[in-house]
């Protein structure tokens, strides 16, 4: 009983890990950034 309770910890705490890994590397790269758009007053 307490392997299958320990095999559900390390579960839940494996899927949480793993879930706010993917989410911080899909939200870690900015967008590029076109640089002419923030050029107001060069000429």
């Amino acid at each position: 009983m307490i392997r299958a309770l320990a095999a559900v910890v390390i579960g839940v705490i494996l899927a949480v890990g793993a879930s706010v890994a993917a989410v911080n590397a899909g939200t870690s790269r900015p967008d590029p950034v076109n640089k002419q758009l923030y050029r107001y007053g060069a000429r």
